[in-house]
């Protein structure tokens, strides 16, 4: 055990070498496991006359997703690679961010055949215990055998699991999160603003004074009411109640209540100050909105992030519909389980045929191809190769009027195997790996929560947590009066138990890898 937890951080914090081959070799190395792949199949779909299977695939985005006709032809070409080379077919659909939460636990629960989706990690140990999601292992070691090579190593390719239950793989991506704020550039050039030192709340808190006097029509802050505080540096441990945690986990072990943190506290306070000043959007708790979207129209000067990585501003300003945006970095990245493995795929329950859909999972995470018409659509379409080899709208065509373009590699399956676009350098890949070999890594990196033994806890703390954190989060009530009266209740729906038994299995979790 104390072998596989080293090879673990090692592995997690080197997950970037997967960048660090030059896309040019990426892209022929996974051509030919792809190649290899389709020829296996081939021979075997000679003698094969079922029908194709259909695999039903669900990707969530943040921004507007394209129409249906966009992703309908995409994934008509997608499936010119998958037929022949699986005798199978992917159905994509595409749900926002916003109806996530709310839609993907309902089917889940009602044995929707969703063979391959989009998982928050954090979810994984929950749906676990309700029976929503299937153990991957076996399928992984017979039908997958091409997806562990795409990881630095098998151990961080079965990072995302539970006691042994392997519940999801993590997409490729950096595995650091860190304290941002982004910036309308367009407002900073117009009055010459120099955001360079903008390090703490208190230094956003004069920015806001100021450019709320020149912008008066602006809100200062597009709030995020999904999420904890941006600013605040923590490893949940796997948790869903967003209360229970480690602060400085890169030293401490010591589970808390976030809720009754000065961290929380000084969050709250200060966007209580700009709620009250006007400065956030009034309807900000509950909101549906997507908060990027009031950056786009320009109703908002500014919003907080965790992202920090090389590709952090390019990836929100597509977020962002294309607007230009000036990334300023508040703190250290940092490592756990949690960030290096944000997103994950997982496989339903519900799936009619558990072995096809690993098989599909297989090709799409090893296929340069698909994985450039998952994210960027057909090319000579969606996309053109230029002289540098990276990609570019095609001429008459941007941001505004392309068809199909996704630019959410972060989120599928296997960035790595994209080409990228123009706008990156060509060697970013590089670039996320030295940036994941600067992160501070949690003590407890590796460990995941299990709630079987607290559920009722968890379920009661959730409901108070409803009540108040949304409100909290977005400055919309006034803390001094709201955070003892969120305590009292958590306290009442047995948070101390719940606390209790976290760090009796992290205390185990810890000894274990001693």
């Amino acid at each position: 055990m104390k072998k596989l937890l080293s090879l673990l951080l090692v592995a997690v914090l080197l997950l970037g070498l997967v960048a660090g081959c030059s896309n040019s070799s990426q892209n022929d190395t996974a051509n030919n496991d792809s190649q290899g792949t389709t020829n296996d199949s081939d021979t075997q779909n000679d003698t094969n006359s079922e029908e194709p299977y259909q695999v039903n695939m669900v990707i969530t985005l943040p921004a507007t997703a394209p129409d249906a006709a966009a992703i309908e032809r995409v994934t008509a070409a997608i499936n010119e690679i998958t037929l022949p080379a699986l005798n199978m077919t992917l159905s994509l659909e595409v749900v926002p961010y916003s109806m996530y939460l709310e839609q993907i636990p309902l089917r889940l629960s009602s044995g929707s055949d969703m063979d391959i989706f989009t998982a928050f990690s954090a979810l994984g140990p929950s749906w676990i215990n309700a029976g929503y999601i299937i153990d991957m292992n076996d399928y992984l070691d017979e039908y997958g055998p091409d997806i562990i090579d795409t990881y630095a190593s098998e151990d961080l390719a079965r990072v995302c699991s539970m006691d042994g239950f392997l519940y999801g793989l993590p997409v490729h991506k950096e595995i650091a999160q860190q304290p941002t704020i982004f910036f309308r550039t367009d407002i900073l050039e117009k009055h010459n603003i120099d955001v360079s030192n903008i390090k703490t709340l208190a230094d956003v808190d004069a920015l806001f004074e100021e450019v709320s006097k020149l912008e008066p029509d602006m809100w200062m802050l597009a709030a995020d009411n999904t999420a904890q505080g941006k600013t605040i540096v923590a490893d949940f441990l796997g948790t869903t109640t967003a209360s229970t945690c480690v602060l400085n986990p890169e030293s401490s072990t010591e589970v808390v209540n976030l809720i009754a943190s000065d961290e929380f506290y000084e969050w709250c306070d200060y966007n209580h100050k700009w709620f009250e000043k006007g400065w956030i959007n009034p309807g900000a708790a509950s909101d549906t909105e997507s908060y990027y979207t009031y950056i786009a129209s320009g109703q908002a000067f500014a919003f907080f992030s965790d992202y920090g990585h090389p590709l952090s501003e390019s990836d929100q300003e597509a977020n962002c519909s294309g607007t230009d945006l000036t990334m300023v970095q508040m703190g250290e990245p940092y490592c756990n389980t949690g960030t290096s493995a944000v997103f994950c795929y997982c496989i339903g329950a519900g799936s009619k045929d558990p072995a096809k859909a690993m098989q599909m999972l297989n090709l799409i995470m090893t296929s340069p191809e698909i994985m450039n018409l998952l994210n960027w659509g057909e090319e000579g379409v969606d996309y053109v190769v230029n002289e540098d080899g990276l990609l570019d709208f095609p001429e008459g065509v941007d941001e505004s009027n392309v068809g199909y373009h996704l630019n959410a590699g972060w989120i599928l399956p296997n960035q790595f195997m994209c080409t990228p676009w123009c706008t990156s350098e060509p060697d970013i890949y590089e670039q996320i790996q030295a940036y994941n070999e600067t992160a501070v890594v949690s003590k407890s990196l590796g460990f995941v929560f299990d709630p079987a033994a607290v559920a009722d806890e968890v379920t009661a703390v959730t409901n108070v947590r409803s009540k108040y954190y949304k409100a909290l989060i977005v400055g919309a009530v006034d803390p001094d009066e709201y955070i003892p009266m969120y305590l009292e209740e958590m306290e009442a729906a047995g948070h101390q138990k719940i606390i209790d038994e976290i760090q009796r299995q992290l205390d185990e979790f810890l000894a274990n890898k001693a």
